[in-house]
């Protein structure tokens, strides 16, 4: 099964069984105040690569396999670049052997209008691209869909899907030549009402090819099960449901799809998970063959608590909601590998770890950076957390630092200095 998240840190999954030692991998990592991206060694504690690119701290997200990262590069243009990390993992079953290449970014790029969710799984990627607010100018939103394993090719396998019009959506490939593609909003399509929200309000799964064929729709403001009103924040659970946050209030919650069969014939079927209470999550974490996901949970941001979500559950309870200390933003939150714990790095510095069943339980805390501004859009240099595996790292800009702590034996590991102000860290599970 393959998981879908949008950042981490790159590192070999770790042997059970090994007649050497395995190798852990490569960080890839921007700078706030320099227009690079570098890769720090893992194995060496070296820097070894850089990469020039338009802006600093350029976003990342992580593709499915571990190999590729996508760089938003926050160029006029709307370029987004892939850069092959080098890192290849082969599974042999109790354990996965991580063989390293040289690093390069490809020259293969994509450009567009307002570049947003980045989604990977069963072997493709999808880079969604908005297109401007209507009352702001014509543009082309879309869904850029690419063949992982066509990247290091000259010229990549390339599908385009158009957007009927602007939205903040998605593409979730599911599989089989499906996919599901969020429907814009047309309060906000049509631009006479500029207080419209651009999140989508529900879902089209279709088939890949001439004309894009329906499956199945989830589109019916009428049935609370067939819907998502005011969409943002989706994850893929175990069993292979997908998950999707929706607005609070009567007929909102979590919108849960299910398939039943197997391949074309396959069937969707969605229902409802309302919340606890008149709140609503924003983001979701998940993790392969983990029986909870994790959403940021409130009204509005800053976000200030934590939500624990079991697909397969009834219902919510309040007993799922976990406070952040002190009222603060949940800001960064990241599952361990298996998905039984939860690293929370908040803005007073504390990187927090949680057991998440049977119940919410802290179980250290590590003043890790200094204290930060994480709000959106902050001008500061704001730390950056990536988990993979039972690790969890942390950059410190304004120590010019990056450190690891154990999420298994709760003790802090690597402290690394690596010059400059490293910010955003990228990638994800090899595997």
């Amino acid at each position: 099964m393959p998981s879908f998240r949008f950042a981490g840190c790159l590192l070999a999954s770790a042997a059970l069984a090994h007649d050497h030692t395995p190798l852990r991998g490569r960080l890839v990592f921007a700078d706030h105040e320099k227009p690079v991206v570098r890769i720090l060694d893992l194995d060496s504690g070296e820097v070894t690569d850089s990469f020039d690119v338009p802006k600093s701290n350029p976003g990342f997200a992580g593709v499915s396999g571990g190999r590729y990262v996508v760089v938003k590069t926050g160029d006029e243009a709307g370029t987004l670049r892939i850069l092959d990390t080098g890192l290849i993992a082969e599974s042999h079953g109790d354990h996965v052997d991580l063989d390293k290449a040289p690093p390069k970014l490809l020259d293969f790029s994509v450009k567009g209008d307002r570049p947003a969710h980045v989604l990977s799984g069963h072997g493709q990627l999808s880079l969604f691209f908005d297109g401007l607010r209507p009352w702001e100018g014509k543009s082309e939103p879309k869904a850029v869909l690419v063949a992982i394993d066509s990247l290091g090719k000259d010229k990549p396998a390339v599908a385009i899907w158009p957007s009927p019009a602007p939205q903040h959506g998605i593409a979730v490939p599911l599989g089989n030549r499906q996919w599901l593609m969020s429907i814009p909003n047309p309060a906000y399509a049509r631009g006479d009402d500029r207080s419209a929200s651009p999140r989508p309000n529900g879902f089209d799964i279709l088939a890949e090819g001439k004309g894009w064929k329906r499956v199945a729709l989830f589109d019916d403001a009428a049935k609370p099960d067939a819907s998502c009103k005011l969409f943002h924040g989706s994850a893929q659970a175990r069993g292979g449901r997908h998950v999707f946050g929706c607005a609070e209030g009567e007929g909102g919650g979590l919108l849960v799809l299910s398939k039943a069969g197997k391949g074309a014939a396959a069937s969707w079927s969605g229902r409802k998970l309302g919340y606890p209470d008149e709140r609503r999550v924003s983001a979701l974490k998940s993790r392969e063959g983990g029986r909870h996901l994790v959403g940021n949970y409130g009204l509005k941001a800053p976000y200030d608590a934590l939500l624990r979500i079991d697909p397969e559950a009834k219902a919510l309870k309040i007993e799922d909601v976990l406070a952040v200390p002190g009222g603060q933003a949940a800001c960064q939150f990241e599952l361990s590998g298996n998905g039984s714990r939860l690293a929370n790095l908040t803005p007073d510095g504390k990187l927090r770890i949680y057991e998440i069943a049977p119940a919410w339980k802290e179980l250290a805390a590590f003043d890790a950076v200094p204290a930060f501004d994480c709000a959106y859009g902050a001008k500061t240099p704001t730390p950056s957390l990536a988990v993979i595996g039972g690790n969890a790292f942390v950059s410190d800009p304004t120590n010019g630092r990056i450190r690891e702590f154990h999420l298994d034996t709760l003790k802090q590991g690597l402290d690394m200095p690596v010059g400059g102000m490293p910010a955003n860290l990228a990638g994800n599970d090899a595997g």
